[in-house]
């Protein structure tokens, strides 16, 4: 199945010279939201013994992942990608000496591999027209 996209235009009229420019971009329209028990319910074929085995072993992942990035490391999942934090100077700290009060977390990032967008490339894709698909 492609993986759909819409097309965003957006005119702008340049304060100094009078001038209207255009941009354009484009954006995934997802399907829908996979949850970690969807997942779950697709790997285990049905079976309640799988279920149960690969429930655990997602959260307790995911309670590593969040370990490891809380003590500091990024985490890798060989041919996938990269999980690691950015941070961010807290809103009126500009000016101050960057203690640790000062710096909290901005976000939990995800970096795919070239392998992986390739493979997840692959799929192609496909325009995102409303008279056609549902509005989610």
């Amino acid at each position: 199945m492609a993986i759909r996209y819409s097309v965003h235009t957006n005119t702008l009229k340049n304060a100094k010279t009078g001038e209207d420019k255009k941009s354009v971009w484009v954006s995934v329209k997802s399907r829908s939201n996979y949850r970690m028990e969807d997942l779950v319910r697709e790997l285990s074929g049905g079976s309640p013994a799988k279920k149960g085995e690969l429930m655990s072993a997602f959260i307790r992942i995911a309670a590593c992942i969040e370990e490891k990035l809380k003590d500091g490391h990024s985490v890798t999942i060989d041919g996938y990608g990269t999980f690691q934090l950015t941070v961010q100077v807290k809103e009126g700290k500009e000016n101050s000496d960057f203690r640790a009060e000062s710096v909290e977390l901005k976000n939990v990032i995800f970096n795919a591999t070239r392998q992986a967008k390739k493979r997840i490339n692959a799929a192609g894709f496909e325009r995102f027209n409303e008279d056609i698909h549902p509005r989610r």
